[in-house]
């Protein structure tokens, strides 16, 4: 009974932090990383209302399956096997953030539909093509750098925005990573609500800046240390 409690109050607190979020943010989405889901009432929660999970590893991957959650709210984050991203592209995961050459030249290989792309802060250049869309950038923060952190991301993230534009392909998302699931989790209004309003801050000044569209928001912890 306690863990079924907890579990709940974990669920309620994952909506807080949305609605929160979405007040300074309204189309904002959230992303939940796949190793929080090991609490099955929670994952259920998560399945239902089709909240984002990101995913990097076999491990993840086998959380997603174990608990149905749907490849349309997968955000698989690329690493250095190349086996995995096969695999998560083989059991439909079409949404992808890659950071370097040899990922993305491993998703043209093993793709068997269109995959959509964030682009890591630190990837090279990447242009649409039959295999892959470019939807977007992704960044980690240093959360121990506090809200600034955040909203110096945000702003590398739309300065390279402004230079895909440019350059004729402009994307329309940005996704920011860090932070603890906990802290995420477990009701930090003032913490989350700093943040957030960091962001939305950096976003309003840098598309002014660079005459850009506000671009959709997705906010995630890290995954979990195993």
């Amino acid at each position: 009974m306690t863990l079924a409690v907890r579990a709940t109050n974990r669920a309620l607190d994952l909506d807080f932090s949305i609605q929160l979020t979405r007040r300074a943010l309204p189309r904002a989405g959230f992303g939940v990383p796949a190793s929080a889901l090991a609490d099955r009432p929670l994952a259920a929660w998560v399945r239902d209302r089709g909240v984002t999970v990101t995913a990097h590893d076999h491990d993840d991957l086998d959380v997603v399956q174990s608990n149905g959650i749907r490849c349309t709210q997968v955000v698989f984050r690329c690493g250095p096997e190349t086996d995995v991203i096969r695999r998560a592209a083989d059991l439909g995961v079409f949404r992808f953030v890659a950071g370097t050459s040899h990922q993305i030249a491993r998703l043209r290989e093993c793709a068997p539909r269109t995959e959509y792309v964030y682009l890591d802060v630190d990837s090279p250049l990447v242009f649409a093509d039959r295999r892959l869309r470019v939807i977007g950038l992704f960044s980690d923060v240093d959360d121990a750098g506090g809200p600034v952190e955040w909203a110096s991301a945000a702003e590398r993230l739309l300065c390279r925005t402004a230079l895909l534009k440019t350059c004729g392909s402009p994307v329309g998302r940005i996704m920011l990573s860090g932070g603890s699931t906990e802290a995420w989790l477990d009701g930090h209004a003032p913490r989350l609500v700093s943040v957030v309003t960091a962001v939305d801050d950096a976003l309003r000044e840098g598309c002014e800046r660079w005459h850009l569209p506000r671009p959709t928001v997705t906010l995630a912890p890290v995954p979990t240390e195993k």
